[in-house]
């Protein structure tokens, strides 16, 4: 396999990322995240002008018919802008809904997803979201009809999803659930976020009834390709941090001299511009060869694990390059630093991720 974007997949970079430029510019970013970080008409445009929650999923279900490549380069692009949409939540949702559905549940539920006329959140974002032992929300039967209780958070966009997808335990096993957010006994209680750009929310069930979802494909698959998805959008946060910092020791002069031409400022961004290069080898290897299950199960934790910390490297050596000024909240380097730490620790560290790669290989 030539491990290469296509020329149609460089121009839908390049689109994509005049779009966000145009229609999602930092500025902007920060009034979204200010009015609870979500802007319905920029999602809208999001779903209809570039079907970016639709990319890589069959036609015959209303999908562009792509791969989860470009999928990852949505992601990549939408991390170095930090576009506040609900892209991530509603895309994990529309994953498990494809592999977990039958086909008269994906017939139903995908056209309203895959549209945005409905928001989806994927409810689970700790290490162990497949372990019925660690589950926080079970499944039960009320009348005859299933029914979940318990607690899931942080929930990425959960105060404006229209669906959740909750993973809960029943008879030993997890089973994804679909609830929808005015169902009976369903309490979404937004809570502060470390990352303004990305708000969360807590879900409370108190027997909120729920559908199971019943094809024959688990969560596996479901975590594996949230966890490339998320790497590409570090990937994204990581290249923006090197971009500023270069930027910015071209233009600050100290002793009449740019501070680009300090060793110490050369070296630290060698040092993200070594670690960037890395990490998008790796994504692509991870998002190409995503149809694979036996690669994506070993390439998907460790592309997660390097991936966040090639994003917090970056985030903080472009704190030190921009010295005092980046610790501002007038200053857009915080932000980076803010999507680095929160999207580290979902699914699971990068201590997990090297653990749970270690275990697929046998080691």
């Amino acid at each position: 396999m030539d491990f290469r974007y296509s020329t149609e997949q460089v121009d839908f970079r390049a689109a994509l990322r005049g779009f966000l430029a145009e229609a999602a510019p930092l500025p902007r970013v920060r009034d979204i995240a200010g009015l609870g970080g979500h802007d319905q008409r920029l999602w809208q445009r999001v779903c209809s002008e570039l079907e970016l929650p639709a990319l890589h999923l069959p036609p015959e279900y209303g999908g562009a018919g792509g791969t989860v490549a470009e999928a990852a380069i949505a992601f990549e692009e939408l991390g170095r802008a930090l576009t506040p949409v609900p892209l991530a939540g509603s895309v994990l949702a529309i994953e498990t809904v494809l592999r977990a559905g039958n086909a008269e549940q994906r017939q139903r539920l995908l056209p309203g997803l895959l549209s945005g006329e409905r928001i989806g959140a994927f409810t689970a974002a700790g290490p162990d979201a497949a372990d019925p032992a660690t589950a926080t929300v079970r499944a039960g039967l009320r009348s005859g009809l299933p029914v979940l209780h318990g607690e899931c958070s942080p929930v990425l966009h959960g105060h404006v999803a229209d669906l959740f997808v909750v993973p809960a335990e029943t008879d030993g096993t997890v089973t994804p659930f679909v609830v929808t957010a005015d169902a009976p006994g369903v309490t979404v209680q937004p809570l502060p976020s470390f990352d303004a750009t990305r708000p969360v929310a807590r879900l409370t069930f108190a027997h909120a009834p729920a559908e199971p979802l019943t094809g024959s494909d688990g969560l596996d698959r479901v975590l594996d390709v949230a966890r490339v998805l998320l790497a590409a959008e570090m990937l994204g946060g990581a290249e923006a941090c090197l971009a500023l910092s270069v930027e910015y020791a071209g233009s600050r002069r100290q002793f009449d001299r740019p501070i680009g031409s300090f060793q110490a400022v050369k070296h630290a961004c060698a040092e993200m511009m070594i670690e960037i290069d890395a990490t998008r080898v790796a994504v692509m290897f991870a998002a190409m060869s995503a149809a694979e299950p036996d690669q994506l199960a070993i390439t998907a934790p460790l592309v997660k694990a390097q991936a966040a910390d090639t994003f917090a490297l970056c985030a903080g050596s472009a704190i030190q390059v921009h010295g005092g000024i980046a610790f501002t909240w007038e200053h857009d380097v915080h932000l980076y630093f803010r999507r680095a730490k929160t999207t580290e620790a979902l699914f699971g560290s990068s201590t997990h991720h090297r653990a749970l790669l270690a275990d697929r290989v046998g080691l």
